[in-house]
């Protein structure tokens, strides 16, 4: 299963590349949905449908799962509806599967930071935890009782902050 991942994710970064040098200013929206679900199928031996909105790419697996890669809000389905949504900053970056998402934000305060931080704390992600800190940048990851994971890391240089979900994984999956 992860090695799948990371082939979708390589493919996916490969054509997003293309799509960054013109090419995608050249050739309509379908048939980039077209070319870039074609080279996913083919990577992944499935069938795959594309949906490219704007700076979103969504993925719908043959299963019903659905990957999101982009956008410049916090999504509103998958992973990233389990954890608290972060109501500061700007964010620049999403990952957002059923299973798991990671969101990068821009502008964020330190106390922000620290606020979700505790907010987290209180939702019971105290578990096998880790803190790291430095001058500029302070890492937390730790799991709650029912098994999902949580990583947060704020860079105070760039004022970034990286959340990172993996979902506690169901019987089904574990099989």
């Amino acid at each position: 299963m992860y090695k799948k991942i990371i082939v979708v994710l390589i493919s996916i970064l490969m054509v997003l590349t293309l799509a960054s040098c013109g090419v995608r200013e050249k050739v309509n929206e379908k048939i980039f949905e077209k070319v870039t679900e074609t080279v996913i199928n083919k990577a992944t031996g499935g069938a795959a449908d594309i949906d490219l909105d704007g700076d979103k790419l969504t993925i719908k697996g043959e299963d019903g799962e659905e990957l999101t890669i982009g956008g410049s809000e916090w999504p509103d389905s998958g992973a990233a509806t389990m954890i608290p949504e972060f109501k500061h900053g700007k964010v620049v970056s999403a990952f957002n599967s059923d299973a798991s998402c990671a969101i990068v934000l821009e502008e964020v305060q330190e106390q922000d930071f620290k606020d979700y931080l505790d907010e987290l704390k209180g939702l019971g992600y105290t578990e096998n935890s880790y803190t790291f800190s430095q001058e500029t940048a302070q890492t937390y990851s730790a799991e709650a009782e029912d098994g999902s994971a949580i990583s947060v890391t704020y860079n105070g240089n760039d004022q970034t902050l990286t959340i990172s979900f993996r979902a506690a994984s169901t019987e089904a999956e574990q099989e």
